[in-house]
């Protein structure tokens, strides 16, 4: 079976889903330079090894979107 690759980046929604808060807390982050983002136009995108530093892990991180995923 392939493996599937990471993606290099998050939607603040797929990060917010994975924290278990709102959306616009995970941007109000971003915008105070409490996690670090990157813009894209309008829309932010947080790396994902940010969204492993804030849930403790790479692993921690892929079973909090498999779970939100279900």
């Amino acid at each position: 079976m392939p493996l599937v690759a990471k993606p290099l980046f998050l939607t603040p929604e797929e990060l917010a889903r994975a924290l278990r808060v709102d959306p616009e807390t995970v941007r109000r982050w971003l915008r105070e330079g409490q996690v670090r983002g990157q813009k894209a136009g309008r829309l932010w995108r947080v790396p994902w090894e940010e969204g492993a530093r804030l849930l403790g892990g790479e692993e921690r991180l892929e079973e909090a979107l498999k779970e939100v995923r279900r």
